[in-house]
């Protein structure tokens, strides 16, 4: 806690914390744009040893006072994979709270158990038991098919008795409200000299929604489903970092309002398929979702690793494994509902040859023979975003889809 006298204001850290790919950028992500322009600063990033830290500070307005001063939190976290055990104690150093993001599936319970006694053995580096600071455990991505039951993994990862909330990061659930809990712990704890909250429980329940918020704002409705807009900002925004050549990719890239409908269209396809997919019981698993993580990289030439991949166009883990997420469930519900898949996607010479003829003149000078894999891989990937096209137009057919072009 940082106290300044001159603005009356206090200064709190609060650090996301948990096993590697758990979301934690994504709730930072989702908070910042949540919160108005007045009451945040910049999303900041810094080096650390290899590392990354990513913080920003905002001014919560309805959660009081620390003794007559203004509060204001500074939200930190380490994206990614974190290889240096040095940086994960360092961005807890000084820290007012903790909120610990758990990955909810299956096989990921031992990774939650090692992440949590990490952060139990570097908090004890600064003299601080686990049970003395405000700390909220966020159970996140309840909504994929392998994640446990909450009654489960409290007895087998949460053996401390913390509050607890559930949240599905990647499209904002649980986000504010897992804030909100931990925050309200935190000043709490300043504004009295009892032992934080954090071994009294304090579970959000399973089927409990975050309440929705006054100025949530909604660009459509996709069946039971709604979009706001906040989300739509982040799906603009990931698909521009995605999609670009690196010579045009832009900090934060301003969209005109023929973009934003034409990716506003995108989105709602990309709904009505998990709609379809949990309708057909079609899934993506670990090992299909990463290996397709790694084709998409693959597609902007060599890296080192994911993380760098994800560095350099300013991406979260999220954001690549929805993407590789939704490739896996094209490719099986492609498979289950096109008719006569083989003999629509087949590309014969005749084809290629044609290509090629009608654009020899942008080829570079290259033989057939150089090019023709190249053409012919291509024309498969149109063939295949026809028959893509074909069954988007038939999701929409039977869908209920509103869309409310003055929040766009």
């Amino acid at each position: 806690m940082q106290i300044n006298y001159a603005k009356k204001e206090v200064s709190c850290k609060l650090v996301y914390y948990g096993p590697g790919m758990s979301g934690k950028t994504t709730n930072l992500e989702v908070v910042h744009q949540r919160v108005p322009d007045r009451n945040k600063g910049e999303m900041t990033s810094i080096a650390t040893e290899g590392d990354r830290t990513l913080f920003f500070d905002f001014l919560p307005l309805d959660l009081g006072k620390v003794r007559g001063l203004t509060t204001k939190f500074q939200l930190y976290t380490v994206p990614g994979q974190v290889y240096y055990s040095s940086t994960r104690k360092l961005v807890l150093q000084g820290a007012d709270g903790i909120i610990f993001v758990a990955d909810s599936q299956a096989d990921k319970i031992e990774e939650n158990i090692a992440a949590l006694k990490d952060l139990e053995n570097n908090l004890a580096d600064y003299g601080i038991k686990l049970t003395e600071i405000p700390l909220v455990i966020q159970w996140n991505k309840r909504d994929l098919p392998n994640a446990l039951p909450v009654e489960e993994l409290e007895k087998k990862v949460n053996h401390i008795g913390a509050a607890s909330s559930e949240a599905v990061a990647a499209i904002g659930d649980g986000v504010l409200s897992t804030l909100k809990l931990a925050a309200s712990m935190i000043l709490g704890r300043l504004n009295s000299k009892e032992p934080p909250a954090g071994a009294r429980k304090a579970v959000q329940k399973a089927n409990e929604k975050e309440p929705e918020r006054k100025d949530d704002v909604f660009v459509a409705r996709v069946n039971a489903d709604k979009i706001s807009r906040s989300y739509f900002n982040q799906y603009c925004q990931a698909r521009h970092r995605l999609t670009i050549s690196p010579a045009n990719l832009e900090d934060f890239k301003k969209f005109n309002v023929e973009e934003k409908k034409k990716l506003l269209k995108s989105l709602i396809n990309h709904v009505l398929l998990l709609q379809d997919a949990k309708r057909r019981n079609i899934s993506a698993s670990k090992e299909e979702t990463d290996s397709q993580i790694k084709e998409i990289a693959k597609r902007f030439g060599p890296h080192k690793n994911i993380d760098a991949f994800l560095s350099n166009r300013k991406l979260s883990m999220d954001n690549l494994r929805n993407e590789a997420i939704k490739n896996v469930i094209i490719g099986k519900i492609v498979k289950e509902v096109i008719p006569r898949l083989g003999e629509r996607m087949k590309v014969t010479h005749e084809d290629v040859t044609r290509f090629y003829n009608a654009n020899a003149s942008g080829l570079g000078g290259k033989s057939l023979d150089d090019v023709k894999n190249q053409i012919a891989a291509k024309l498969k990937q149109r063939k295949k975003r026809v028959l893509l096209s074909e069954f988007y137009s038939e999701l929409r057919k039977r869908a209920q889809i509103e869309i409310f072009e003055e929040n766009i």
